[in-house]
């Protein structure tokens, strides 16, 4: 069943109720590096730019930290574990009050409950970001801590909403899909890019299968190279771009040296502008088999009128439309990568089709200014009236 949508980037950009200058504190306990810790940096930048005040709370030893020091945010390193964290609530409420924050913003579930409580404490305004597409219990707990304990959930897509109103009972009005947005001046062929292929000894006259991503197992890395490995039988000069770092490198390496595949397949590791690579594809995949919502990586590539296969899982089919702005296939099914990348090969008219398509369809849903304006409408909403409270 589809909801209607209360916001999402495929509306004009909402008029703002044009609150003067506030402070937003941003938290997230996870440790990692990935598209939701990458968004979370996105945000505050682009709040920044708009004369926002913002904060970000995560752990000393994350990534998250390192990465927004460097860009020049104030950062508060507040230790956070798992159940009542009660010196983490403590330290919460100091940094609201200290820093006059007007808004909090949480991230994870850990997060959540330690900044939930301290923004009840001091009467400020939370809300909740779903970024993955896995479902939610079906417990009383579970449902008070994304309704009590936040004013507001913005999800990653209608894939995640929809999920959170039918399977969990939460109300239709309380939360809305904002996807992540691509910044179409970054993922730009205009761009002076350079030669991606020319460094990994890659011909132009190769035909280049890419994904880009954490290395993670649900992505799917391992159904991508047993595709590759089928697909060549049928395009001989057939190269693999793995794009990206992450837990499963060794389980990647290893697959790669036992189908003596090292002559076509091409780790790269951790790319911060991963735009000259997409632009190296010719094809982008992601063959993900769990968590994903509607993935920063494919709008990115779309926005390189770079043809996409995804898997049918989470919300990528909001992204992917089949045959449309791309091609859809089972997950944990590398036989069917496998066709579907010989029959865009064989096909260049469909691909450039699928890519013009593609590109079309990421301006009008998926654009990072859509993104933060959206977002922004949903802080200022909940400002409006507030602060005259605490």
């Amino acid at each position: 069943m589809l909801y209607p949508r209360t916001v999402t980037t495929t509306d004009m950009p909402l008029s703002s109720p044009q609150i003067p200058s506030y402070s937003l504190l941003h938290t997230e306990w996870s440790k990692g590096w990935g598209g939701q810790e990458i968004r979370i940096l996105a945000e505050s930048r682009a709040f920044r730019e708009r004369g926002v005040n913002v904060i970000i709370a995560t752990q000393p030893d994350a990534t998250l930290y390192n990465k927004a020091l460097e860009a020049g945010f104030t950062i508060a390193p507040v230790r956070m574990h798992k159940g009542l964290n009660f010196g983490a609530v403590a330290k919460l409420v100091k940094i609201i009050r200290e820093n006059k924050i007007d808004i909090v913003h949480s991230h994870s579930s850990v997060d959540h409950r330690l900044a939930g409580i301290a923004a009840r404490l001091t009467g400020r305004p939370i809300v909740r970001s779903r970024h993955l597409s896995t479902p939610i219990k079906r417990s009383p707990l579970s449902k008070a801590l994304y309704t009590k304990l936040a004013d507001k959930v913005i999800t990653s897509g209608e894939f995640i909403r929809d999920a959170m109103i039918e399977h969990n009972g939460m109300p239709p009005n309380h939360i809305v899909s904002i996807p992540a947005g691509t910044d179409i001046d970054q993922f730009s062929l205009k761009r002076d890019l350079p030669n991606v292929r020319g460094n990994f000894g890659i011909n132009e006259s190769d035909f280049v299968v890419g994904i880009v991503g954490v290395l993670r197992s649900w992505k799917g890395h391992a159904d991508l190279i047993h595709a590759a490995i089928m697909a060549r039988q049928r395009i001989p000069h057939l190269k693999l771009l793995i794009v990206g770092e992450g837990p499963q490198r060794p389980a990647i390496e290893k697959m790669i040296d036992e189908t003596l595949s090292s002559d076509f397949i091409h780790l790269t590791g951790h790319q911060a502008d991963p735009a000259a690579f997409m632009k190296a594809m010719d094809i982008v995949t992601l063959p993900s088999y769990a968590n994903e919502a509607t993935s920063q990586v494919l709008p990115q590539a779309m926005a390189m009128f770079r043809p996409v296969i995804s898997s049918n899982i989470g919300g990528l089919p909001e992204v992917v439309i089949h045959e449309k702005t791309g091609l859809l296939v089972p997950p944990h099914s590398p036989e069917k990568l496998a066709n579907a990348i010989v029959y865009l090969y064989e096909n260049p008219s469909l691909r450039n089709e699928l890519a013009a398509q593609g590109h079309l369809h990421i301006l009008k849903r998926f654009t990072f200014k859509g993104m933060i304006d959206n977002t922004q409408h949903v802080y200022e909403e909940l400002l409006v009236g507030r602060r005259n409270l605490y």
